[in-house]
This record gives structure tokens, C-alpha cells and sequence, in this order.
């Protein structure tokens, strides 16, 4: 496996760019009717929602009554209200997978799970096309489902991994997206809270979840050409010393190195708070704990997304104001992963840092599941309990010089 080190790129960050812009204010809003429990849009843990089409960004974010798509214009994020009158009434907490200008995404609501497709016009301008393609069968009365994330592997069959309550795990699968398999119980015995996160890798896909009763984080593959229901037994990634906590966030870059990003149970100050667990191509698992957790701020909700340069991976997280209980000065944190340092994420820098006196709480980083385009800003976003929006751009603090 290829540990990345600060050589190649020391003169990255070497001072602050005129580029470089912290966001302290909202870029735009998600409106909500009342108080909602989506009222944080970015969220979940291990989903993406962003993608880049067309030289601009795009976003799947839910509202009171469903998904609504917005476009990154020169004059900045434009909703697309075509979509949200399709998909009205459907769940609007989504997964994205974008190929080849076509968007398939699983809906998420704490009872059931919604497959749904968004297709461009030709041009940007153009009009989007939205319909829901099924709607999964969930194999357990009350599932209580917290996320799902759903991937497409490379022989072609689609992929959705959800807890579904009770402690389990289940995924289901589909040639065209509209005709899907009953559920598939892959495991169990986990805490109600916990999560999993389903991967495409080169040769297979692989669904990680946390089992915080048990301390441990597992995976079980399945090799692409092989009958749906065959997988690998479970694999302890990690085990013992709370390693696990419902946190969980995945990136694969081109070698084939798959990047998760976890949360830990830990939170003692002085202890690392976050560990990322790295995958080989060749089948290693390595474990590295990171950012200590201390009496001021706390790390947590990590992320990681890859880049168009092969040598650098980011790796964000929201930092939790610990000394106010209102976490008013909660911020967006991004850094390079570097495996040969002991601080693991190096070069850190706060990206978004709402102002104060907004009384906000920012949280919930997402991105793109695909490395960041080299043909464009690399965008990131955020959100508060308000349904506001926060954007951050991190291609001049972190992209290599030419």
C-alpha cells in the first residue's frame, strides 16, 4: 500500500493564497416548514449529495416536502424546481450516485427507501427529467432505517447497504435500478444506532458498518460476477478500546485504495477522537487514531474525499465548540492525510467558521464520492439546524501548485 508523506508536495500551503476565503455566512437556504428533524440538510454521516456535471457543481438536499436539486451558477446556487415538483412527497435525505450525466439516488425516511432517478436535457439549462424508479421492500415491521448509501460496482449491478433497525444490516440489489432484490441480511446484533456505509471497489463492493456493543468495525465483500447473495464472511476491521461509533465515511482513490473516515467512542480528553482505517489494494486493513480529543473542542462527523492528484486525500471534520453548550463557534476543519505522519491529518486549516452572531451550529460535511474534478473548485458544504447552507471552496488552500 502506498502511505502518503508530506514529500512530493512540500511547498503546498507554504503561505495564504489570495484564493484561499474562510465562509462565516450562509451561501444559501433549504426552506423548512416548522421545525423539522432534516432541518439539517447536509446531513447523513456517510452519504454524498454533491457531484460535478457539466463544468458546475450540483446538490441533492431535502426541504419539508421532498429532494430539491441546485445548480452552482456564476451567480451562485440556483434550485431547480422542476425536480422538487416531481419528487414531491418522496423522501428528500438522499444518497448520489452521478455516472455518465445521469444521477441515481436512494431516499431515505425512517421507514422505507426510495430509488429515484435525475437526467439532464442536453445543456444545463435544459429542463431535468425525475421519477421514482422502486421502492425497496424492507424486511422488518417498524425498521426505524437511520441512512442508506447505494453504489454501483463495475461489472454494472446497483447496491443499496441500510441499517433497518433492531441492530442489523441489509442490501439489496438490482440489475436496472428498477427491479431489486428482497433485502439481504448481512448483520446483526448491533446497537440501534449504529450505521454502515456500502463502497464500490475495483473487483467488488464492500458494506462497513460500527457495532458499538461488540467495540468493533466490520466489513463483508462481494466480489463483482458473483451471484447476488454470495459474500465474504465478516471481517473484523478493528476491535476493542471503543473503536466503534456511528461515524462513517468513505472515498476510493484511482489506485484502489479505499479511505474511511470513523469516529470513535473514546471522547476523553487527550485521547484521538477520530481513526482512519485504510484499505490496500491488496487487502490490508491499517488502523490510525487521530486528533485528540481536549477540553475546548471536540472532533467529529469526519469525512474524506479524494483529488485529482493521486498524492493527496483530504480529510475533514466539524469541530464541536465544547466550552459553550449552544456551540455557537462550531467550525469546518479540511487537512491532507498523511499515514507517514503521527499527526495523520496535516496542514489543518478551518474552512468555514460561521460568525458568532449568527447562534448557529454548523455540522454535517459533504462532498462528491468522486475525487475532485481538476477542471474545477473543489466544493464542500455544510448546514445548520436553520436549513442554511455553507459552502467552502477547497482548491486554493489544498491543490497542488502547477
Amino acid at each position: 500500500m502506498k502511505l502518503y508523506s508530506l514529500l512530493g508536495f512540500a511547498l503546498l500551503l507554504a503561505g495564504q493564497s489570495a484564493g484561499q476565503k474562510v465562509t462565516t455566512r450562509p451561501t444559501f437556504q433549504v426552506k423548512f416548514a416548522g421545525p423539522s428533524v432534516m432541518s439539517t440538510p447536509t446531513a447523513d454521516k456517510p452519504q454524498s449529495k454533491l457531484w460535478f456535471m457539466d463544468s458546475c457543481w450540483w446538490v441533492l438536499l431535502p426541504d419539508s416536502v421532498g429532494p430539491t436539486l441546485w445548480q452552482r451558477t456564476d451567480k451562485g446556487w440556483k434550485e431547480r424546481t422542476e425536480v422538487s415538483k416531481r419528487l414531491k412527497g418522496k423522501p428528500g435525505r438522499a444518497d448520489v450516485w452521478y455516472e455518465n450525466r445521469v444521477v441515481t439516488a436512494v431516499g431515505v425516511s425512517a421507514d422505507g427507501l426510495y430509488i429515484y432517478r435525475l437526467t439532464p436535457g442536453r445543456s444545463s439549462s435544459a429542463n431535468w427529467r425525475a421519477r421514482v424508479l422502486s421502492r425497496l421492500n424492507i424486511p422488518r415491521e417498524n425498521p426505524e432505517i437511520e441512512t442508506a448509501t447505494i453504489v454501483r460496482d463495475a461489472a454494472g449491478l446497483w447496491w443499496v447497504a441500510a441499517d433497518a433497525g433492531g441492530g442489523t444490516v441489509y442490501v439489496w440489489s438490482s440489475e436496472d435500478a428498477i427491479h431489486w432484490s428482497d433485502g439481504l441480511l448481512i448483520g446483526e446484533g448491533m446497537a440501534e444506532d449504529d450505521i454502515c456505509s456500502i463502497s464500490a471497489l475495483k473487483e467488488s463492493v464492500i458494506v462497513i458498518w460500527s457495532d458499538q456493543k461488540r467495540e468493533a468495525v466490520y466489513c463483508r465483500e462481494h466480489i463483482n460476477g458473483q451471484p447476488a447473495g454470495n459474500w465474504s464472511g465478516i471481517r473484523v476491521i478493528e476491535a476493542g478500546n471503543k473503536t466503534a461509533d456511528d461515524h462513517i465515511n468513505t472515498a476510493l482513490s484511482a489506485d484502489g485504495t479505499l479511505w474511511v473516515n470513523t469516529k470513535n467512542e473514546v471522547d476523553s480528553a487527550g485521547f484521538p477522537n477520530l481513526v482512519l482505517r485504510v484499505l490496500a489494494p491488496g487487502g490490508e486493513w491499517r488502523n490510525f487514531p487521530y486528533q485528540q480529543l481536549d477540553q475546548e473542542a471536540g472532533p467529529s462527523r469526519p469525512v474524506v474525499i479524494t483529488t485529482n492528484h493521486p498524492d493527496v486525500v483530504l480529510g475533514g471534520y466539524t469541530v464541536y465548540d465544547r466550552k459553550n453548550k449552544k456551540r455557537y463557534a462550531d467550525r469546518i476543519r479540511f487537512g491532507i492525510i498523511d499515514t507517514t505522519s503521527a499527526d495523520i491529518l496535516v496542514k489543518q486549516t478551518d474552512v468555514i467558521v460561521p460568525d458568532t452572531s449568527l447562534q448557529i451550529m454548523i455540522n454535517n460535511i459533504t462532498g462528491p464520492k468522486a475525487a475532485f474534478p481538476s477542471g474545477g473548485p473543489w466544493i464542500i458544504l455544510a448546514s445548520d439546524r436553520k436549513g442554511n447552507i455553507y459552502e467552502a471552496d477547497l482548491k486554493p488552500f489544498f491543490d497542488k501548485p502547477r
